[in-house]
């Protein structure tokens, strides 16, 4: 029961059910005008535009004028301003909230038609013509500013749409952004992919090569490297393979994050996680930027040697901060994932920076909670 008051028509409702308790008592008391029970009866006319002037305000306009005739009839001498009033300001607060211009004049118009018959025939008013009078001085002042409030809102509530509009644009703009970030982060990383492989097996070829009398040295540097390189190549591979264009699986989130570093973890990598405050609603753009990063990062920074790579996730009141530190990885695929992952952030109008000593690198994104607007 309490349920549907709080409803929009339980509230219309409501606001009837008070005009009635307020309207009625004083046409049955006999004390003013020569009322009936016919006029007593027909006073619900007057309200039932409000039921209705949520959904059709020009529709209860028109309903009301009418209304105050009826409502009238047969004697047409009965106290009935205490609810014309009221309802008549309910209803041109929606027809100037939810009408355009014309219509919403035409709707005041019809309003104030009624009104001034209210004033014209209605006992509490002095005669036929200061009746009238009397409703143009106080009533029509009252029902133009209410009408102006709506015409107020009106304005207030196309602007909020307008700004969701632009809202939904610039989001549907950073994604196409991201996504266009995406195909140059893959065009750069797949030339970049050759040349590493070529270094590195260079680089395994002349360690082969060498003084054969340090074999054992050689072949433990040529382990590490082939590691390092499966690492990166690895790295690398998952970058093109999960930005696959057309691909139908869906599209990691911060949610994902523990399958990424577990993808890490298992190629001999250590990585340790520090997660600050509590992860808030973000948009799909940021929760899939702030991954990409992490991706992009892991790949840029090693960690192995009992020294793990850190990765610290910040949830800040009006962003996201992403950090990773460890060793740096060295070759043009880490520089590429580099570009990458700043390219990711500033897509979605963040900031990246990277911060590299001989023996240490941090990458930090700073991400925003909402996307400006939107």
């Amino acid at each position: 029961m309490w349920r549907w008051v709080r409803t929009p028509t339980g509230i219309d409702a409501a606001i009837c059910a008070m005009l009635l308790i307020i309207g009625v008592p004083p046409t049955l008391s006999g004390e003013l005008g020569a009322g009936t029970w016919a006029d007593t009866a027909l006073l619900p006319t007057l309200v039932a535009p409000v039921m209705i002037s949520r959904r059709a305000p020009l529709t209860a306009a028109a309903v009301f004028a009418p209304a105050c005739i009826v409502s009238g009839v047969p004697t047409f001498d009965q106290f009935r301003l205490v609810v014309a009033i009221p309802a008549s300001l309910v209803v041109l607060v929606r027809v100037g909230r939810q009408a355009d211009l014309g219509p919403a004049i035409t709707g005041l118009g019809l309003v104030l038609a009624g009104i001034a018959f209210v004033g014209l025939t209605d006992v509490a008013l002095d005669g036929a013509g200061g009746g009238v009078g009397a409703m143009v001085t106080f009533a029509f002042p009252l029902c133009v500013g209410v009408w102006g409030l709506g015409r107020m809102l009106r304005k207030r509530d196309l602007l909020v749409e307008r700004l969701a509009e632009q809202s939904r644009r610039l989001e549907r703009r950073r994604e196409e952004t991201a996504a266009l970030a995406v195909e140059v982060d893959r065009t750069r990383l797949a030339g970049e992919l050759r040349t590493g492989i070529r270094d590195r097996v260079a680089e395994i070829v002349a360690l082969a090569a060498s003084d054969p009398t340090s074999a054992t040295e050689r072949f433990a540097r040529i382990e590490r490297v082939g590691r390092e390189s499966l690492n990166e190549l690895r790295g690398l591979l998952g970058v093109l393979r999960s930005d696959d264009a057309g691909s139908r699986s869906p599209r990691p989130t911060l949610a994902d994050l523990e399958t990424l570093l577990g993808d890490a973890r298992r190629g001999g990598r250590l990585v340790d996680l520090e997660v600050h405050g509590t992860r808030p609603a973000l948009s799909s753009g940021v929760e899939l930027a702030a991954y990409r990063v992490l991706q992009h990062a892991l790949t840029a920074i090693r960690g192995s040697g009992g020294e793990p790579a850190k990765v610290v996730l910040r949830y800040l009141p009006a962003e996201v901060e992403v950090e990773v530190r460890g060793s740096p990885q060295r070759g043009a695929g880490a520089a590429a994932a580099i570009a990458a992952a700043g390219e990711r952030a500033r897509a979605q109008g963040g900031r990246f920076s990277a911060r590299d000593t001989d023996t240490s690198r941090t990458l930090t994104a700073h991400l925003p909670v909402a996307v400006a607007h939107a």
